[in-house]
């Protein structure tokens, strides 16, 4: 059995070998022309399913930031439903090819527009979209100006707010293209901040590390600074609730869960996007002893809430809870944690052991679930 006082880094190796590697898991790679330039798309799930389509954070792809959660244990059930495309900003796929240094990167308008343009070309009529950061900024303005493609929003660390001053001086307002075109530390310190926020915890410490270890390795720095600027030149979002709108293409037409974790550096902006949306279709969902990797430090919570959230909109509703509940066994692993090591103990992160989709109640799994089942770790 993994015990609890096993370093955040050895934890996360363990997560990683429990992994399920087969044809529904394996991405596939969907290169797509826009009006806005190439974009790699990948997939995961079966094919001709409900549509879930996914949109990373700046400095990731959809490699580092979906393809291992969408493969988890606890996420299995819901990858063996749904069809899963993610898509890569242009330029933001592991090892991409330069971006010519005279060419424009689109806004984050336009990015949403080449959303469009992926919907068009793998015919989806409609999906549930799944952002986290930048991605979740691109997928409400999508939501807006194409309401009817969209059926429901899984949004972690969304900010609808413009870009604020400090945000912009912390680096030295705008970063352009920097002339050496290589990794600064205040480049890759504000991306760390971006997608963690504080380092002090030796767990966040470890997560730092290995992003700046992705970062340097996997991304092209032209590109991700191109990606970085557009972002850094957002414009604020406009939502009004819906009882009270003036204009329909400002008002989210569908159900929306807004997440973030408790010491997220987005925390604020989350609370603010939540509540400008209509309150009747709209849940905040908030992790404790969590910063702003929700998906790498709470994968099991985050799982039962997207779980929760598609069962609300009348998908996989043969899924009943699981056998032993992701939430009680995370309070009662707190509990025991805090007991042995006093009250006002930091519970570590990814204390949870994994649970696998046998435990799962399917009223009428077909011959390919079947396959899935696995003995328990």
């Amino acid at each position: 059995m993994m015990k609890e006082d096993l370093s955040a880094d050895t934890e996360g190796r363990l997560l990683r070998n429990n992994l399920y590697d087969n044809t529904l898991t394996t991405p596939k790679i969907i290169p797509i022309t826009t009006k806005h330039g190439y974009v790699s798309v990948t997939q995961q799930g079966l094919p001709n399913r409900t549509a879930i389509v996914t949109y990373h954070d700046l400095g990731h792809n959809s490699a580092s930031q979906f393809h291992d959660f969408f493969a988890m244990p606890d996420m299995i059930p819901i990858t063996a439903h749904f069809t899963i495309y993610h898509i890569n900003a242009p330029g933001q796929e592991d090892i991409a090819n330069p971006l010519p240094t005279a060419s424009i990167y689109p806004t984050l308008d336009q990015l949403a527009d080449t959303v469009n343009d992926v919907f068009d070309y793998l015919n989806i009529k409609s999906a549930i979209g799944f952002g986290v950061g930048l991605g979740a900024n691109i997928l409400v303005r999508f939501a807006l100006k194409y309401s009817s493609k969209i059926n429901g929003l899984i949004l972690v660390n969304c900010s609808t707010r413009g870009v604020g001053w400090l945000e912009g001086f912390s680096l030295k307002w705008p970063t352009k293209d920097i002339p050496e075109q290589r990794w600064t530390e205040s480049l890759l310190n504000y991306l760390i901040w971006h997608l963690i926020g504080s380092t002090s915890e030796s767990s966040q410490y470890e997560l730092a590390n290995d992003l700046r270890d992705h970062l340097e390795n996997n991304c092209n720095v032209r590109n991700v600074i191109k990606l970085l600027n557009s972002y850094l030149k957002r414009t604020a979002i406009l939502i009004t609730q819906s009882n009270k709108k003036m204009n329909p293409s400002q008002s989210l037409q569908c159900s929306v869960i807004n997440i973030t974790g408790s010491s997220s550096p987005h925390k604020d902006d989350v609370i603010d996007t939540n509540n400008q949306c209509d309150s009747a279709m709209t849940s905040y969902v908030e992790f404790s002893d969590c910063s702003g990797a929700v998906l790498d430090e709470q994968p099991a919570k985050l799982a039962e809430s997207i779980r929760l959230f598609l069962q609300g909109l009348g998908y996989i509703s043969h899924l009943s809870i699981p056998q032993y509940s992701i939430a009680n066994r995370l309070a009662e692993q707190t509990a025991d944690y805090k007991r042995q090591h006093g009250s006002f103990s930091k519970v570590p992160r990814r204390v949870s052991t994994q649970i696998d989709s046998g435990h799962y109640i399917n009223d009428d799994p077909t011959d390919f679930e079947e396959e899935l089942q696995s003995p328990t770790i």
